[in-house]
């Protein structure tokens, strides 16, 4: 697993250096590929039921979870494998260059559940057991839990089942039958809110062509999952096999359904009262990229770039057509069409990048002879294209293929080389970029649902180019300019009404906490406005104008994250208050910084049975007086850091790193390590409450 390393400040050397001669360094980790040793036959031995995977064993998909469903913060990885067998992996602690540990084997559960089901024959066992797709729903909004977010594998028995994680694991809590035929392909659109429930719909593609819509609709409170197939057909049946499906959210929110097959583009919209709707259908255009292209070749990515309003289906031979999305209605790009994204110079261009990057990158033999060189019959079989920002700058994967030739190439020694480049005409590249990093700054966001690295990535990979950011200097640094305006919004939580109300109010705190602390809009504008900057810093050392930027946006985030805290802290019970050293660090704190809450503050102080602090060296016992937020030091010269979060002492080897600033917070442990935490109820309270960075949004991971 790749991940660009843009936005991350730890030290990735180690794990670069296979990536040297790249503009965007990466860290690397991997999955072990581990033959389970699995038989299908053993179960069954029909026709119907015979799966080849085991003979050559590769990953076929994966999937991933929304963030904060391991138990570090990270998301959770499904995978599928060509045994038509589903894991799930989470890591241990460094999601970037750390270990990944399977953590559920999911087919084997599943299969011990579906021999529950009585007078089920041995090939009907098999078939609902057999895993052809999956796809992971996005967290619904307003929904903290990890059972919120829903995964869904279709089957070979034409069925699609629904699993919720909890405790870790995930496990079916709901299944509807839409074919008698494989489920090859799912596709999720976004939650939309409802007055009592979310709903989605679930796209799914069959192996003769056809697609199901199922409604699927979650209660909130006490979570319930009840689904249903829409009456509708977004489709022609004409037999021919899906090759890509997806859904596509614009800008006016209203979903599309995109479906590629052999040939054709299909792009659909149900209809929304105004503008088009409807099916349309393209047929794809041959744009000769190499001898062996052809508009027959399957899809290997559907894009959408807001920016363009426009569809990009890329092929695995190399070619790009593209969809424009006008108010009238879909319309394929053709030799008439001179936008800066068209069908004709996208696929030039990536033939361009691949000619560049094979003549640089391709490795001499050890015989000292000359490598082989390109022709024009050369392809390059493209995969997994994805947009990295929203203007035109794509990520994908290529191949270096001869097809005349007829050579096999074993799966030891397939070179793929990893792409990153903008396939948009170069005189708008400055004005989309800048378009990018505004976008990206007025996004409605919560940052428990996505860090700020994910939110700013294309922003991150247009910085990375230090041209661009010299000849757009000015007008960066007058997009980051702080709020001048950091009044913060109350925040209301009711107290309990006894004691044996005391553990549901505490969850009920809990989640009105973290939702301000996370979701509070000119606090993570902020935030977002430093990391940009903060890189910008990075980028420029010598730039004193982003030091001081960078200095500005971090006290305005330290003032409104103090305000919330002690607008929050004052609403809870006064006898978890009097008794809590963190609370005396915390009020110091926002005496010296928030004059103008200085009469909250001192109510604050007022609650605190010793206003003085009780804070001592771990390896002295000398008494330390609080002052410097970051770093504590006592009389005979030991210097400590301090949690971020609750500004304590950090003595203890518990404790995680930010990814984009290098802040350190202490570690919270649930559930049996829980007897070792301190016994400041605050300081776990606000521990649980902070969901990644108190100073730039983003995940804090345990390097040591």
């Amino acid at each position: 697993m790749e991940t660009p390393e843009i936005g991350i400040n730890l030290d990735y050397n180690a794990a670069n250096k296979a990536h040297e001669t790249t503009n965007i360094p990466w860290a690397t980790t991997a999955i072990p590929l581990q033959a389970t040793g699995f038989q299908w036959p053993e179960l069954s031995s029909e026709w119907t039921t015979i799966c080849l995977g085991s003979v050559d064993f590769s990953w076929s998909a994966v999937t991933f979870s929304p963030t904060n469903y391991s138990p570090i913060g990270s998301c959770v990885l499904a995978t599928l494998s060509s045994n038509l067998e589903v894991h799930l992996w989470a890591p241990k602690e460094d999601p970037y260059r750390g270990e990944w540990v399977q953590v559920q084997n999911v087919t084997r559960d599943l299969r011990t559940k579906i021999r529950e089901t009585e007078g089920l024959p041995s090939e009907q066992q098999v078939l609902r057991a057999q895993i052809q797709t999956l796809a992971w729903s996005r967290q619904p909004p307003e929904r903290r839990g990890t059972d919120a977010s829903i995964l869904a594998m279709g089957n070979r028995a034409g069925e699609i089942l629904f699993f919720c994680m909890k405790d870790g694991r995930v496990s079916l809590v709901e299944s509807i039958q839409v074919s008698t035929s494989w489920i090859t392909h799912l596709a999720w659109a976004n939650w939309q809110e409802g007055d009592q429930a979310v709903a989605a719909v679930l796209a799914c593609g069959m192996s003769q062509g056809r697609i199901a819509l199922v409604e699927v609709r979650q209660t909130r409170g006490p979570s319930t999952i009840a689904v249903r197939i829409l009456e509708c057909s977004p489709y022609v049946d004409d037999y021919r096999g899906i090759t890509a499906l997806e859904w596509i959210e614009t800008e006016d929110g209203l979903p599309i359904l995109v479906h590629c097959k052999p040939g054709l583009v299909s792009v659909w919209r149900d209809n929304a009262g105004s503008g088009w709707s409807g099916l349309y259908i393209f047929q794809l255009r041959l744009i000769q990229t190499s001898k062996s292209s052809t508009k027959f070749a399957p899809a290997s990515g559907i894009v959408y770039l807001p920016q363009q309003n426009s569809l990009v289906i890329s092929l695995i031979d190399g070619s790009y057509n593209v969809v424009h999305l006008d108010e009238s209605g879909p319309m394929l790009s053709d030799d008439d069409d001179t936008s800066p994204c068209n069908s004709n110079d996208m696929s030039k261009a990536s033939r361009a990048v691949f000619l560049v990057a094979e003549e640089k990158e391709t490795p001499k033999p050890k015989d000292g002879s000359e490598p082989s060189k390109l022709y024009r019959n050369h392809v390059a079989r493209t995969t997994g294209s994805l947009a990295v920002d929203s203007g035109g700058v794509l990520i994908w994967l290529h191949q270096r293929l001869f097809p005349e030739t007829f050579d096999f190439i074993p799966d030891s020694q397939v070179r793929c080389l990893l792409m990153v480049a903008p396939l948009i005409s170069s005189m708008e590249y400055d004005y989309y970029a800048l378009q990018e990093i505004q976008q990206g700054l007025s996004r409605d966001c919560n940052f428990f649902y996505q860090a700020p690295i994910s939110i700013l990535r294309g922003a991150f990979v247009n910085l990375k180019r230090r041209l661009f950011l010299e000849r757009n200097v000015d007008a960066i640094l007058s997009v980051l300019q702080p709020d001048t305006n950091t009044k913060v919004n109350s925040v209301k939580i009711v107290q309990p009404k006894g004691q044996e109300d005391m553990d549901k109010w505490r969850g009920i705190a809990l989640d009105a906490a973290a939702s301000t602390l996370s979701g509070d809009s000119l606090l993570c504008k902020e935030k977002l406005k430093f990391n940009l900057a903060y890189f910008c810093k990075s980028q420029f050392p010598k730039d004193k104008r982003f030091h001081d930027l960078s200095s500005k946006l971090q006290g305005n985030i330290e003032v409104i994250r103090l305000g919330l805290i002690v607008d929050l802290i004052l609403q809870l019970p006064s006898h978890i208050i009097e008794d809590s050293p963190s609370v005396h660090r915390i009020a110091q704190r926002a005496k010296a910084i928030l004059p103008t809450l200085h009469d909250k503050v001192e109510q604050l102080l007022g609650m605190i049975e010793d206003t003085t602090s009780s804070e001592t060296c771990p390896a002295c016992n000398q008494d330390i007086v609080f002052g410097d937020p970051l770093l504590a030091k006592c009389e005979f010269g030991h210097y400590w850091g301090r949690c971020s979060v609750t500004f304590g002492i950090l003595a203890t080897p518990n404790v995680k790193n930010c990814i984009g600033c290098g802040r350190k917070t202490l570690e919270y442990f649930r559930k049996e390590k829980e007897k070792t935490l301190s016994t400041d109820w605050i300081e776990c309270f606000m521990l649980q409450a902070t969901e990644g960075c108190p100073c730039c949004g983003n995940k804090c991971i345990k390097i040591i």
